[in-house]
């Protein structure tokens, strides 16, 4: 007897299902294999030496393991003690920090990361952020430098595993239904949302402010009597040219360098993905996208990779022609797709820089307004690569295949080429963008190192629950406050928290974790890191 068409329907499924799991199982292990190798190579060709790294970095990284498990791998954990943040023990820190890389460095049996030495951990002074010399900026380069394995980009962080689809398949079929039933989590925002007192704590954590755009800017009309038409051809008039920060939500941020407005990872829907799995805004936004660009003049987007929470294709279109584009490489092909030219569009490697001539207008300060001219002021930004522990994809089938990065900005006057000094004189400010990324202490103190210190930065603190399977494309809140000291920051603002409920921890635990983290190892700068209300604008 023949089988029947089902079955043999079945058959097929089943056949094709085991195929594709295999493939890509044995890709994997052959990219991983290439990966590490490649990895070690680089380890014991460009080692990270003192002055390179701080102490502070290998003390941290043992802190963090201890925490939250970032270094699981490593023999940090095996080997930490609980360490304290206060100056009085930092001898103390240092000394145990010795400890861990003598240790490991008589190991045999340790990972090529050993050939990183500390040797003798010298204090880290202001003048160690941004003061590396030609050849530690060519072992960072080297060591940093993006890697593409069978086609594919990969991660290049010691921290790094590969993961694949079915770790992400266990977690949501498995982990989520038996080990901790979370169907459907949405972090306990539904609940809270549904009692005064949960409301309550909504409306103190997640407050949403509407955006005050007549700080920010001015009509032409207003300040130079300019005609309607001609109102309508010019970009907006700043009400001034300095620096602001305005978080609207998940990694979309509305930023002001000296002027120069720069809006980062536009997202404007109401779900990352119209979709019945997709989740939804926990809070509504501080301003639509047809808001924004009819208020603010847009300069420069910067895109930090593909994902469907940090690119929303739809409000492409909308943005103004004349803004450019910092995009990672490989993602002009999807942005020209939806109206945005070539030519505005600058793909940028890890370490790869660009400098971006642009010419702001600027509204007479309130003292002058009697003379009511609209003054024009050239401006240069300079933005850097940089690496990140992240990945990208936008279908089953382009994983990988376009980069993920960090920024390292700078924004000064024309004739001012410093880029040693960033943030030293009235007129340079230095800003470090931190897309989705694990937290790995080698590469954010060789960012320190290479191009800090910075004036602000804008760092994620959501998405890391659960730790086995996100720590190393999430960052826990513990590892975001380090980052502020690892790259020297002045001060820093949170973001991707808040906006849309993706991963395993309580809606509010990055907010009480983060103001637990800094009681702990920041009490005389409780302002380190700051979580802030959607759409209030912060002048720095």
């Amino acid at each position: 007897m023949l089988p029947s068409k089902p079955q043999h329907f079945k058959t097929a499924l089943v056949s094709v299902s085991s195929l594709y799991v295999a493939g890509w199982g044995i890709y994997y292990l052959a990219q991983e294999t290439i990966r590490r190798r490649e990895l070690a190579a680089r380890k014991r060709k460009y080692p990270l030496r003192a002055p390179l790294l701080p102490p502070h970095a290998i003390s941290s990284g043992v802190r963090v393991a201890e925490r939250v498990g970032v270094l699981a791998h490593t023999d940090s954990k095996r080997n930490a003690k609980p360490l304290s943040s206060s100056s009085a023990n930092g001898a103390a820190e240092a000394k145990h920090a010795q400890e861990i890389l003598k240790q490991n460095g008589t190991n045999a049996d340790s990972d090529a990361s050993d050939s990183d030495s500390l040797n003798e951990p010298t204090a880290r002074g202001p003048s160690w952020y941004g003061g590396a010399t030609d050849s530690e900026i060519t072992r960072i380069h080297h060591r940093f430098s993006s890697l593409k394995v069978l086609g594919r980009y990969a991660n290049v962080v010691p921290e790094w595993r590969e993961q694949g689809a079915w770790e992400w398949a266990f977690w949501k079929l498995l982990y989520s239904v038996f080990y901790k039933p979370r169907i459907w989590w949405d972090g306990g925002f539904k609940a809270d949302n549904k009692s005064d007192e949960g409301r309550q704590k909504i409306e103190m954590l997640l407050p949403v402010e509407r955006i005050k755009w007549a700080e920010l800017f001015a009509s032409a009309a207003d300040a130079s009597k300019a005609s309607t038409a001609e109102v309508a051809a010019a970009p907006a008039v700043r009400n001034a040219a300095q620096s602001s920060f305005t978080w609207i939500g998940q990694s979309t941020c509305l930023i002001q360098m000296n002027g120069v407005t720069i809006l980062t990872d536009p997202v404007f829907g109401e779900q990352p993905v119209e979709s019945l799995f997709s989740p939804t805004r926990m809070r509504p936004m501080p301003c639509s996208i047809k808001e924004l660009v009819a208020n603010a003049a847009i300069d420069v987007v910067l895109l930090t990779h593909n994902h469907f929470d940090h690119l929303d294709i739809s409000v492409l279109p909308l943005i103004p022609k004349r803004t450019q584009f910092v995009v990672p490489v490989g993602l002009t092909s999807l942005l020209t797709q939806y109206g945005v030219e070539a030519e505005r569009i600058v793909e940028l490697d890890w370490w790869q820089q660009s400098r971006l001539p642009l010419t702001i207008r600027v509204a007479p300060k309130a003292e002058q307004s009697g003379h009511g001219h609209v003054s024009e002021r050239r401006r240069v930004l300079d933005v850097t690569a940089v690496p990140a522990s992240h990945w990208s994809a936008r279908t089953p089938l382009d994983t990988n295949t376009t980069l993920w990065n960090s920024y390292a900005v700078r924004v000064h006057s024309e004739g001012d080429n410093r880029p040693s000094a960033p943030g030293s004189t009235p007129e340079a400010q230095s800003l470090f963008f931190c897309g989705d990324t694990g937290y790995s202490p080698s590469l954010f103190t060789a960012i320190g190192r290479a191009l800090g210190p910075f004036d602000f930065a804008c760092l994620p603190i959501g998405s890391y629950e659960p730790r086995w399977h996100m720590q190393i494309q999430h960052m826990h809140v513990t590892e975001s406050v380090q980052v502020t000291r690892d790259i020297g920051s002045k001060r820093a603002f949170a973001m991707h928290w808040g906006t849309w409920q993706m991963s395993d921890e309580r809606w509010d635990d990055p907010y009480w974790q983060l103001h637990k983290e800094l009681r702990a190892t920041s009490p005389d700068d409780p302002n380190r890191l700051l979580a802030v209300p959607f759409g209030r604008t912060f002048w720095l």
